[in-house]
């Protein structure tokens, strides 16, 4: 699974660190994180949602790709607060069932023995552990038949934070999680899934513990 995405992800991430942005959509902002837009990364994310998971910052920038077309689709975010922290996700379609999503990202930690925390809502999945999230939802690309998929056509977001966070563990992994649904639900769109998917404000809450 993944395909490219991950590697383009940290690729990203590393040059947000190294060259200090992106070209594709960059704002920069030198009061931090409350002066960021209300919405972040193409308007996907609310605000909110970055400053759980994200330390202060005297400094703080943004930016969103989009780029691809049916199976190639690929959207992905970055927000990056001062020096030693940096919140990027992204958004692919990919050919896998609901099952096999799940069982790779079990296994994700290696061998962590840590139990994912998992929520789900109209077909929709969410699972996180340790500083990641990922969630699921059926999708089938424009331009695209159902029945061409092998498993079946889904998009897939998975987001991390790098560095420092604001909090950990539950509180984490909830925000992460809401981060990778706001993104995903963006996507949907950018991506012009066929079908119909009832996607609720937020996802369904972990059960703390």
């Amino acid at each position: 699974m993944r395909k490219n995405g991950r590697t383009w992800a940290l690729g990203a991430a590393v040059l947000v660190l190294t060259a200090g942005g992106w070209v594709s959509y960059q704002k920069i902002f030198t009061e931090g994180l409350d002066r960021l837009p209300a919405a972040v990364c193409d308007g996907s994310v609310q605000k909110d949602t970055v400053i759980r998971v994200l330390p202060d910052s005297r400094s703080a920038q943004e930016g969103a790709k989009a780029h691809g077309t049916g199976d190639s689709f690929l959207f992905g975010c970055h927000v990056y607060a001062g020096d030693d922290s940096i919140l990027s996700g992204d958004v692919q379609i990919e050919d896998s069932s609901q099952n096999t999503w799940a069982k790779y990202y079990k296994s994700y930690a290696g061998k962590s023995k840590e139990a994912p925390e998992r929520a789900s809502s109209h077909g929709i999945d969410a699972l996180a552990r340790k500083e990641y999230a990922s969630v699921y939802v059926p999708c089938v690309p424009k331009g695209k038949e159902a029945d061409e998929a092998t498993q079946a056509y889904a998009l897939v977001a998975e987001v991390r934070v790098i560095g420092e966070s604001r909090t950990t563990g539950h509180d984490l992994h909830q925000a992460l999680s809401d981060f990778a649904y706001q993104l995903t639900r963006h996507a949907y769109e950018l991506a012009g899934c066929t079908g119909s998917v009832d996607f609720p404000d937020e996802l369904p809450r972990f059960e703390n513990g």
